[in-house]
């Protein structure tokens, strides 16, 4: 371990290359942490935001430039802006304690911490086991150089062949957000 940290704060110059997936694979983390922590809806929105975007920036250094982009436009423009309006149309009244069917389940917190953390032992286990064991692991070796498929030719074959349902799909997406806006505005008047 001291061998890894010295070689990673000797010559930083030369080890840019995991500074720029260290440094947004932090951020991510703290911003998933950040989602889960907060008891605001709309901060908890905010830090999941964040944490699309760092993903993004991981995907763009590590190579799939199309695959960080469009991690930026649909999940940071697209899905959290969704999340946050959903949050932001729906009235609070609805979202109370009365209407949660957990609130007469009480645990106290030492039994909620035990289950919390066998949960998260047990998704460790299964992602390490997915991890060693997995085909890879065993010695198979990649190929030097992976064969790349330029951005231009994926965007290309993505408006020709498959233009009319990413169009209908926009449609759809378009009047749902519209239709939400209408309701909740109709609700305001009442």
């Amino acid at each position: 371990m001291h061998d890894l940290l010295q070689r990673f704060l000797s010559l930083p110059w030369d080890q840019l290359p995991q500074w720029l997936f260290l440094i947004p694979a932090g951020i991510m983390l703290l911003a998933a942490a950040g989602a889960v922590v907060f008891r605001n809806l709309i901060h908890c929105a905010l830090w999941l935001v964040l944490s699309f975007a760092a993903l993004g920036v991981l995907y763009m250094a590590l190579g799939a430039e199309f695959v960080g982009f469009v991690q930026l436009l649909v999940y940071v423009g697209a899905v959290s802006m969704l999340v946050i309006f959903a949050i932001l149309l729906t009235p609070s009244d609805e979202v109370s304690a009365s209407n949660n069917p957990l609130v007469h389940f009480k645990l106290s917190s030492a039994v909620n911490a035990v289950i919390g953390v066998a949960v998260t032992g047990l998704v460790l286990v299964g992602l390490l086991a997915a991890i060693f064991f997995s085909p890879r692991a065993g010695g198979v070796t990649l190929p030097a150089v992976a064969p790349t498929l330029p951005v231009a030719k994926i965007g290309e074959n993505l408006l020709s062949h498959t233009l009319l349902p990413l169009q209908a799909v926009a449609v759809l997406l378009t009047a749902a957000m519209i239709g939400a806006a209408l309701l909740a505005k109709e609700d305001k008047r009442s």
